[in-house]
């Protein structure tokens, strides 16, 4: 996402500056990221070919099971942080526009 801003030189020799974001923008971008992130977290906990071996059964009892509860750990961080980024309101004014777009793209999985 790159950030939409643009420049006002004021005659005293100071520079305003007006964010441009989009919020509803900064939401699918915030969740974008966490949802690429989870997944590159997920590969690296678990690659795909050992998913596809816990799968078919090639894998012992307790590698599958570790397998899934890594997974599963992930999976439940990421939902909780999407459920952060929906619960972000803006209330429309240009005011926290800003604010609000810097709190939703603040979240990210650990």
């Amino acid at each position: 996402m790159q950030i939409s801003a643009y420049h006002i030189y004021n005659g005293d020799g100071t520079v305003s500056v007006t964010d441009t974001r989009i919020f509803s923008d900064c939401k699918i971008f915030a969740l974008q990221q966490l949802r690429k992130k989870a997944m590159e977290k997920i590969l690296e906990v678990a690659p795909e070919y050992k998913q596809r071996n816990a799968a078919l059964g090639l894998l012992t009892e307790q590698e599958t099971d570790d397998i899934k509860s890594a997974i599963q750990t992930i999976r439940t961080q990421s939902n909780a942080k999407e459920a952060e980024i929906a619960a972000v309101d803006w209330d429309g004014t240009e005011e926290t526009r800003a604010d609000k777009c810097d709190q939703v793209l603040a979240i990210t999985i650990v």
